[in-house]
């Protein structure tokens, strides 16, 4: 267990709760859904309220299902913002001083929720929780895998997702106890504690000596942080391993030899951010003129782009999201006084799978496991389907189970880890932006649609996903590579016959 101390599991977990509070976003509408919205008998009129509690605030905020879907999907919308602009500030700040600005955005979103009159607030606060989302999806990734030792790299790489699932569960058990007139705000207000005790735990956590390291003389102020991450450990070898694989790549920031000795003041990390413009190791392109068009235009690049545009769509347009969304609203008409329990079973299964898969995914491969999760979760749609059309409770609520379950082995996780496994290093970054934009623009379509779809069509609509998925089967066996022990260079020379200079 070399280098796993416990001051870095607790930094470790300062960022985690970064990808909690994400999660819990997920899932914090989904049970609720029904009484904010007005349509439980009592709820629209204020005297049915305790006045106690609500003197000021209505007891609901009547939403039509067209109304409600807007104030789910906006917080897509802000993810993609969020998304966008955080690689550049993480860059330039550092990733925990990145984390610890989000929490305005994570803070603040679950107050306006929480005091919301009326749906323009509503959608502000879950706009600001949408941007601070899309800023973990980007960040703490990043932080775990710099402050994470080889030895335990894919466990801290699972550690986000594992995040993400707990925070819908916890989402979950809230809303079986709390989706009352008098709970419901206390759903959207509890995230704010948790946005307040991360930023309390990352004021004690380090910054990444990766980006310390990447700084022009930063190399004292990363190796004081690296040796508190990993104790006793000798910490000079690892960093050296960072010089030579920057060396190689071209990659800017890590200083030479005979900077090594010269000392460093006090607050160094303040004083290295000052001293001139990122460049973060393993996160900016070395060829900085390598732009998006660029990607696009290389006709070399079309089987991985083709690749990366599946993935990340069918990630989104496999359903999953309407099923984290809105499960409780699919199931109630089978199931009106065990939805909301089923629905927590769903994120149990979710976060039990989730740790199956870090297992899975080096020992099967991933083209295996996205081809099983995609052709699972079409059967299981196709089951669900055919459940909810035929009022049978018990097949709707093993097949909405299994629906899970599938996309936790698969494509869960591996669209986002596929990247840079197909990319070579100067198109990874480009490719990874591109790859946000799809998936944050497919959820936003699928949160946004599917309460209207789904109240025309009503159980049908997995058929719809199932159709897709099938479709997605076959693209996916015909374009996506086994990339598992495999380098970059041979993925290219299997597709094209040759890699890209």
């Amino acid at each position: 267990m070399s280098g796993l101390t416990p001051y870095v599991i607790f930094v470790s977990f300062a960022a985690v709760l970064g990808a909690f509070q994400f999660g819990y976003h997920i899932g914090e509408l989904n049970t609720p859904q029904r009484v904010m919205s007005c349509q439980v008998k009592g709820t629209t009129t204020p005297e049915s309220s305790n006045p106690d509690v609500y003197e000021y605030l209505p007891p609901c905020i009547k939403m039509n299902p067209a109304q409600f879907g807007f104030v789910t999907s906006v917080f897509t919308l802000g993810g993609l913002v969020g998304s966008l602009f955080a690689s550049r500030v993480a860059d330039s700040k550092g990733r925990r001083k990145t984390l610890i600005l989000n929490s305005v955005f994570l803070g603040l979103g679950p107050l306006v929720m929480g005091f919301a009159t009326n749906i323009t607030a509503l959608v502000i606060g879950r706009a600001l929780v949408g941007i601070g989302s899309g800023v973990v999806s980007v960040v703490v990734p990043a932080y775990l895998a710099e402050i994470s030792t080889l030895e335990f790299r894919g466990t801290f790489g699972v550690m986000n997702q594992l995040g993400i699932v707990c925070g819908i569960l916890f989402s979950q058990v809230e809303g079986l106890y709390l989706s009352t007139i008098q709970g419901w705000r206390l759903i959207l207000f509890s995230s704010f504690l948790v946005s307040v005790v991360q930023t309390i735990f990352l004021l004690f956590s380090v910054e990444s000596p990766r980006f310390l390291a990447s700084k022009p003389g930063g190399y004292n102020a990363a190796k004081r942080a690296l040796q508190k991450l990993r104790g006793n450990v000798e910490v000079e070898e690892e960093l050296n391993g960072w010089r030579q694989v920057a060396s190689e790549e071209g990659l800017e920031g890590l200083i030479s030899e005979e900077e090594h000795e010269q000392p460093l003041e006090n607050n160094d990390e303040e004083e290295i951010m000052r001293e001139s413009p990122a460049v973060v190791f393993h996160a900016r392109n070395p060829d900085e003129n390598f732009n998006f068009w660029k990607l696009i235009s290389n006709y070399q690049y079309l089987p991985a782009l083709k690749a990366l545009i599946l993935v990340q769509l069918t990630q989104q347009f496999s359903g999953i999201n309407a099923v984290m969304f809105y499960s409780t609203s699919i199931l109630s008409k089978i199931f009106p006084d065990m939805s909301d329990l089923i629905t927590v079973f769903i994120s149990i299964v979710n976060v039990f799978m989730t740790v199956i898969s870090a297992y899975l995914i080096d020992k099967s491969g991933r083209r295996t496991l996205l081809l099983y999760s995609s052709g699972l979760m079409c059967f299981s749609s196709i089951i669900l389907a055919l459940g909810l059309n035929n009022n049978y409770g018990f097949l709707s609520a093993i097949s909405i189970i299994g629906f899970v379950a599938a996309f936790a082995i698969g494509l869960g996780p591996i669209p986002f880890l596929i990247i840079p496994e197909i990319f070579d290093t100067k198109a990874t970054a480009t490719a990874a932006s591109l790859g946000l934009t799809l998936n944050w623009s497919a959820n936003f379509l699928v949160a946004l649609l599917f309460p209207i779809v789904n109240e025309i069509i009503e159980g049908n609509i997995f058929f719809i996903f199932a159709l897709y998925l099938l479709i997605a089967f076959i693209a996916i066996k015909r374009l996506v590579p086994e990339t598992k022990a495999k380098t970059v260079e041979e993925v290219w020379r299997g597709w094209t016959g040759k890699f890209i200079d």
